[in-house]
């Protein structure tokens, strides 16, 4: 995406001392991303955190970003001249006078917030500067209560309270949960006064909120409700094809994005080209089979005759591709980030993508409606990069990077966007402009999900030991290959000499070579694999009913027909999403 999008940005930094370690900055630094993070998810702002940060990082992100950020903020050691920050695990000072010119220059720039130690000498030169509100401190304060300060003042800000409701909720909070607290808080508003209130009074007071001669507007300020760029054209006059044509443009899209890996579509294309009488439909059927079958089911029912003409029946369906597309590639990359978890204890997890996964696990079905598994896969992919893992998928590598350009990024956008449309109510003079929009965004996207016509899918019925006399043991495979949508599946009988996991949904490159696979369990499981019964139903992960300690799933053939599992039924399947959570939050964590 561009740095020149006015996304209002807010800057986290974070700097500890090994000599003079403080606790609760870890606890902080999650504590305010977690607030933060819904609207970082739908992009409404973008959250930058620098975990043990430098001087030269806080010059280069304000370089960078200089006309987006809304709100810095600084936790760790600090006094009136000061701030210390890190440089190679070595203590260094970020002086007032230059970290108030550097600041200065973010023109938008509405909170500079110093959670140290009296940190309100540096508010006159913050604010001389050109900062409109500053939150600072008047004396030494204690580690957990500057922590707690900051939680209460950024939860406030997640839903949607001004900076100085939040300065007021805070204060309140920390007035309420610590004895005394209450006055130990100040609420200065001219700089000249309020400074020497805060030198006159301490350690009376310790919290000030600094306000710019005629910068007052900035108290009121608030996180957006919407993203910045609106990507959804309302309003706009589209004329959509009718019949069989109704889906052409989506159908070639895809047809030529699969046809460098497959020749059965690749071979359809030509006779297509050379045909006197082309007909869409010769390339439909082999663009629908290449898939995996549960992107492949919902294609098929996407371009079958009932889907043929515009209605909110078509735009629901053409965002239930999205969906699950978005979700097979986000399962995969959760049950490698599993696997390597398990194998690569070195392997270090940010705040940001265990937050992910908590969240992950954690959806409700509220929360799961507005789930963003493209953001998921993108922070999976962060970690793999940052620990030199090759994705199972190897094609994954240049497919990331290719999510990132910005015909992507405002395909994601979109489609997160009509997702929130779809849960209410969708005016019918829209349904045409939004059909051809989201089969549009759409077709991007499954542009770079191309690659994964590479791969198919099986269900392990069963596994048993066969052993001859005077040869190594064999186990031989009962599986349901999965690679055809909508014609059913066939049965095969595979023996290797290394076996999988039984009663498992995998992927796999070849049918033939199955040891070289990637479990999808428990975010993707067939039933008829759990109960013995023939063919398959294949389920994906919903929600956690937290109340009743339930894991919910749904039909890729029917998103109505629903799955519980429990310990009364499948307790094997909930056992394995109780490991899963177990390894993200026993996983070392990226910074201290």
């Amino acid at each position: 995406m561009s740095d020149a999008n006015a996304t209002p940005m807010i800057v986290l930094a974070f700097s500890n001392n090994r000599d003079d370690y403080l606790q609760n900055i870890v606890q902080e630094r999650k504590a305010v991303f977690r607030a933060l993070q819904d609207y970082d998810d739908k992009r409404y702002i973008k959250v930058h955190t620098e975990d043990a940060t430098a001087i030269d990082d806080v010059f280069d992100v304000v370089n960078r970003y200089a006309d987006r950020i809304a709100i810095f903020h600084f936790g760790g050691h600090a006094d009136g001249a000061a701030i210390q920050l890190e440089a190679g695990g070595n203590a260094e000072q970020a002086h007032a006078d230059g970290l108030a010119r550097m600041l200065g220059a973010a023109k938008n720039l509405k909170l500079v917030f110093l959670n140290g130690c009296a940190t309100s000498g540096q508010a006159e030169g913050l604010i001389a500067n050109g900062v409109k509100v500053v939150i600072a401190t008047a004396v030494p304060i204690n580690d957990s209560l500057a922590t707690l300060f900051a939680e209460k003042f950024y939860a406030a800000m997640g839903t949607r309270k001004t900076i100085f409701e939040a300065f007021e909720l805070a204060r309140a909070a920390v007035a309420t949960t610590a004895k005394g607290a209450a006055r130990h808080i100040g609420d200065f508003r001219g700089v000249g006064t309020a400074d020497a209130r805060a030198r006159t009074a301490s350690p009376e007071l310790v919290w000030g909120l600094y306000v710019h001669p005629g910068g007052e507007a900035a108290l009121s300020w608030k996180l957006p409700e919407q993203a910045e760029q609106q990507l959804i054209i309302r309003g706009a006059s589209y004329q959509a094809a009718a019949g069989p044509l109704v889906n052409a443009g989506l159908i070639t899209a895809l047809a030529n994005a699969i046809a460098p890996h497959n020749k059965k579509v690749r071979r359809a294309l030509e006779d297509e080209q050379e045909s006197r009488d082309p007909d869409i439909r010769n390339i439909r059927s082999p663009s629908v089979a290449a898939f995996p079958t549960p992107v492949g089911e919902q294609l098929r029912i996407l371009f079958h005759e009932d889907n043929e003409t515009i209605s909110s029946e078509r735009l629901q369906q053409l965002v239930l591709v999205y969906e699950t597309a978005t979700q097979l590639f986000a399962f995969a990359a959760l049950s490698q980030l599993w696997d390597v978890l398990s194998t690569r204890p070195e392997c270090l997890m940010t705040d940001t993508l265990r937050t992910a996964c908590e969240r992950f696990v954690a959806m409700s079905a509220t929360t799961a409606a507005s789930f963003d598994y493209f953001d998921l896969i993108l922070k999976v992919a962060d970690f793999f990069a940052a620990n030199g893992i090759s994705h199972y998928m190897r094609e994954s590598d240049e497919f990331v990077v290719s999510l990132r350009d910005e015909p992507s990024v405002n395909a994601h956008l979109f489609m997160e966007a009509m997702r929130g449309e779809l849960r209410g109510k969708v005016s019918g003079d829209e349904i045409t402009s939004f059909c051809v929009q989201t089969e549009t965004h759409l077709s991007e996207i499954l542009k770079d999900f191309a690659f994964v016509v590479n791969y198919m899918m099986a269900a392990i019925k069963d596994i048993t030991l066969v052993k001859s006399r005077n040869k190594m043991p064999e186990f031989s495979h009962k599986i349901v290959q999965l690679d055809q949508a909508g014609v059913g599946a066939r049965v095969l009988d595979k023996q290797q000499l290394q076996f999988s996991d039984s009663r498992s949904v995998l992927l796999v490159k070849d049918i033939d070579n199955i040891s070289n696979n990637l479990n999808l369990m428990p975010f993707i499981l067939d039933e008829n694999a759990l109960t013995g019964a023939p063919q398959y139903r294949l389920f994906f992960y919903s929600h956690h009913d937290c109340a009743a300690d339930t894991y919910h799933y749904w039909s890729i053939n029917n998103p109505a027909d629903k799955l519980v599992v429990s310990d009364a039924k499948y307790k094997d399947v909930k056992s394995l999403f109780e490991d899963f959570k177990r390894a993200i939050a026993a996983a070392p964590g990226a910074a201290a």
